[in-house]
């Protein structure tokens, strides 16, 4: 007994491939721009720039000591 066919849908509408590869287009920027966000990150991290907590700036600094941080620096006091 043959199985009975299941209907197969083409649609030939140039719109929705269109929007089909721009949205492919779209994820696959996506995916590069993190590529490159993770290279930069294992990049700092390993000239020794990466992430540094200003609690970590100066261990041996006083409590009552205010410095001051780097110019690219997010927090402008320690």
């Amino acid at each position: 007994m043959p199985s009975p066919a299941l209907p197969v849908v083409v649609v030939e509408s140039g719109l929705l491939e269109s929007v089909a590869n721009l949205v492919a287009l779209a994820g696959m920027v996506v995916l590069v721009l993190i590529i490159v966000a993770m290279g930069g990150i294992a990049y700092r991290s390993m000239t020794g720039d990466g992430i540094q907590w200003p609690g970590d700036a100066d261990e041996a600094a006083d409590e009552d000591e205010v410095s001051r941080g780097r110019q690219d620096d997010e927090w402008k006091y320690y």
